[in-house]
């Protein structure tokens, strides 16, 4: 594994999928995108949580990422292009519990 990063001590999710998304067969896109989702998310880790994040900043972060999104999408480069998205749906990810946990509304 690169950087030195390793799966031990790791945990498995396990997500079920309604047969609507099965018969449509969105499985390998979905799973594809989490694993972005999750290496983006792993090679930050060192940043931390998002504990002491603002909804605000965090906000202002999500845009960022949604910009840097438009930027991959201009250069038309695949690899960037899904690298920025999972970016994207981390930062909303991240929103998103800063607003569950009730900061900043």
């Amino acid at each position: 594994m690169p950087e030195g990063l390793t799966d031990e001590g790791g945990k498995t999710l396990e997500i079920f999928l309604p047969k609507e998304l099965v018969d449509i067969g969105v499985a390998p896109d979905l799973q594809r995108f989490f694993d972005a989702m999750i290496y983006k998310l792993r090679r930050n880790a060192h940043k931390g949580n998002w504990d002491d994040l603002s909804l605000d900043q965090a906000s202002a972060d999500l845009t960022g990422e949604v910009e840097e999104l438009q930027q991959a999408l201009a250069s038309g480069s695949t690899a960037e292009i899904l690298m920025e998205a999972a970016d994207v749906a981390n930062e909303a990810l991240i929103v998103a519990n800063i607003a569950l946990a009730g900061r900043g509304l």
